[in-house]
């Protein structure tokens, strides 16, 4: 199939924004959720002094990095989409900008000194895919295995063992995290496992390694770890767009499930069993909040203490 076709909506902001649906949870949008964790660690934005160091980690278009560039003192965003980093650098003209995948980013961070060096991390409905290439690549013709499973778990932890090294002495790693038991992406893995198996345990598993993770540092003592999952929906105005939203954004415009007759007929339905009485599409879905917060701050947990 044409390269040029094949993700094209992770790859062009206007795409992407063109089939990107509101995601809508306890009756606020993701980026709400986002901003109210952000307001209830470090205050308003508005009244907000701290300068903070921000790393946005496959940062898109920076959708969501508007929610956390008030905070910062210094912003840096990174995705491996050239047309991500512009759209991004040219919303955030005084940032610094980088093209590279977020396993690649992480380690020349690190290679370069700037463990400990942000305050704030962010990554929002994107580290699912670095982890799970720890395991296999998708491209345009098809899903090939990297190396061995064992392999690839220890790729996977370096990544999330990479996020907790470049956190400040009480910095916060903040994340949005698709549910792979939402209804939603039970229907995005059927279709995709007509392809080929997910890894490990199946959809989830990259949540689990991302949680074990975390757990593993919060084990050792180095943060606390909070998680809380979110039912809601992603509200797409009409079956045209969610149908859109299925091909482009679930299956990134993949030929060999696009042009499957029964895919297009199990999407439709799926489509039509979601159709609000207005026309609008009702998508159920559902995203796990991280929240990791570096150091030993136990005492931040008693009452009348700021968290």
């Amino acid at each position: 199939m044409p390269t040029e076709t094949f993700n094209a909506g992770y790859r062009s902001a206007d795409t992407y924004n063109e089939m990107l649906p509101p995601h809508y949870y306890d009756g606020v949008e993701d980026t709400d959720l986002v901003e109210d964790l952000l307001t209830r660690t470090f205050g308003p934005a508005e009244h907000n002094r701290q300068g903070l160091r921000v790393l946005d980690l496959g940062c898109g278009p920076g959708r969501v990095t508007e929610r956390l560039a008030p905070y910062a003192g210094e912003l840096h965003g990174t995705d491996k989409s050239e047309g991500m980093v512009r759209r991004f650098a040219a919303s955030f003209p005084q940032a610094r900008a980088t093209v590279g995948d977020t396993e690649s980013v992480v380690a020349q961070l690190l290679a370069d000194g700037s463990a400990g060096g942000y305050d704030l991390i962010g990554s929002f409905w994107s580290m699912s895919y670095p982890l799970l290439e720890c395991f296999e690549e998708t491209g345009p013709n098809g899903v090939v295995a990297v190396g061995d499973p064992a392999a690839g778990v220890l790729r996977a932890d370096r990544i999330v063992e990479g996020l907790v090294r470049l956190l400040a002495d009480d910095g916060h790693l903040v994340m949005l995290f698709f549910d792979a038991d939402s209804a939603e992406q039970r229907l995005v893995t059927r279709l995709w496992e007509r392809i080929a198996p997910f890894p490990g345990s199946g959809r989830g598993y990259t949540w689990q390694l991302l949680e074990q993770g975390l757990l593993r540092a919060e084990r050792e003592g180095r943060g606390t770890l909070t998680t809380s999952r979110v039912s809601g929906v992603a509200v797409a105005e009409d079956a045209r767009a969610a149908r859109e939203w299925f091909r482009i954004g679930h299956l990134n415009s993949f030929t060999g499930l696009v042009d499957d007759p029964d895919v297009l007929a199990e999407i439709d339905a799926f489509v039509a069993q979601n159709t609000a009485p207005d026309g609008r599409v009702l998508i159920p879905s559902g995203v796990h909040l991280v929240h990791f917060r570096a150091g030993t701050a136990a005492a931040d947990s008693l009452p009348g203490t700021d968290g």
